[in-house]
């Protein structure tokens, strides 16, 4: 009988200590990932309207009078720099060039004489045969010939400069914005025949108001829209910060898009958008995947009682803003330097025990 209530004894000893080696073998961490909440400033797209305007818009017109012979490129086609644009008719320079001409070949004629009686009579004075002042007569004959042709020859390249500016031509590569005048229209020096835009040197313009001017800089970055351009965001960068306000209010801004385009012209409206950091708008960002919902509140879970790389779950209602990204704000609900659950937050609860990596 004392055997029976021995062995009894040790049994009943023995199951405790089995039942908690169980317990602490159970006693499994769940590991989880997380990320340190970060204060950042808020980033807003802040658009500023404006004008497109060329550097080179040009009317063209002719240096001379006369009539309009012919207009050649349609308004709105591209050209080339040096193509011929319009033609003034000029047969009254053909003309003046045809005189120049004769009068120039005329003289040289006169010249070739005057320089063949002055070597015959230089040869006569040398022999004694003819006095000094013929000779010098013949000299002096020979040298107005010859400042008569200097004289043509100006007159000549001047007539064929006129007879050039005939032709009108495109100062660089652009577009024929509008045909001002009418061909047979008897036009004057200056009268505009063409208004021509270059088509490398389009600018924008915008008004950005005192509150926002210190914001931008040189060489910063912007998307430009343009109205009359559906679908399209043209790159462009800032050029130049006028120093003087506009009526006290905005200052101009211009901008040059990176890569020019023909569709761009003189005059259309605009919006350059650029991204603002204000700093006054601080806040929280996590991960989106941090955010467990339930019902129409949102939930974040942190670590809490850290040692050792272990911690406590801990359950947080958070209030959130807009989204940046992959991450959002939150507005409240998480301080600065939280651990936040990053992964898995489907998997955690309330209290419950986890490990994670210092280093995740």
């Amino acid at each position: 009988m004392m055997k029976k209530i021995l062995i009894c004894l040790i049994i009943t000893s023995i199951i405790p200590l089995f039942c908690a080696c169980s317990k602490k073998e159970e006693e499994v961490l769940r590991p989880v990932e997380y990320v340190l909440a970060q204060s950042s400033k808020s980033i807003k797209n802040k658009a500023f309207s404006g004008y497109l305007k060329s550097a080179t818009l040009t009317n063209l017109s002719f240096q001379i009078e006369g009539y309009l012979e012919r207009i050649y490129p349609s308004e709105g086609a591209k050209v080339k720099s040096g193509q011929l644009l319009a033609k003034l008719d000029s047969p009254l320079y053909q003309i003046q060039v045809q005189e120049a001409q004769y009068n120039l070949a005329d003289i040289l004629v006169q010249y070739q004489n005057a320089r063949n009686y002055y070597q015959r009579i230089k040869q006569l004075n040398e022999m004694g045969g003819i006095s000094d002042n013929d000779t010098d007569n013949a000299k002096t004959k020979m040298e107005s010939v010859n400042y008569q042709i200097q004289v043509a020859r100006e007159k000549l390249n001047y007539a064929k400069e006129r007879l050039n500016y005939s032709n009108l031509y495109a100062p660089q590569d652009g577009i024929v914005l509008t045909r001002v005048a009418s061909e047979k229209q008897y036009v004057k020096p200056g009268d505009t025949i063409i208004e021509f835009q270059g088509i490398k040197d389009i600018d924008v313009y915008i008004s950005v108001s005192q509150n926002y001017i210190n914001e931008i800089y040189l060489n910063q970055n912007a998307k430009v829209r343009v109205d009359a351009i559906k679908d399209k965001i043209f790159d462009a960068k800032v050029k130049e910060i006028s120093g003087t306000s506009l009526g006290g209010i905005s200052y101009l801004v211009k901008l040059r898009p990176i890569l020019q385009s023909e569709e761009l012209k003189d005059g259309m409206s605009a919006n350059a958008v650029f991204e603002i950091k204000e700093e006054e708008k601080s806040f929280i960002k996590i991960p989106i995947n941090s955010i467990l919902k339930e019902g129409d509140d949102n939930f974040a879970y942190t670590i809490e009682e850290r040692k050792e790389n272990k911690g406590i779950i801990k359950k947080n209602k958070v209030t959130l803003g807009a989204l940046q990204g992959d991450y959002i704000e939150v507005i409240s609900g998480i301080e600065e330097g939280q651990y936040v659950v990053s992964k898995g937050v489907e998997e955690v609860q309330e209290g419950q025990k986890v490990v994670f990596n210092e280093n995740n």
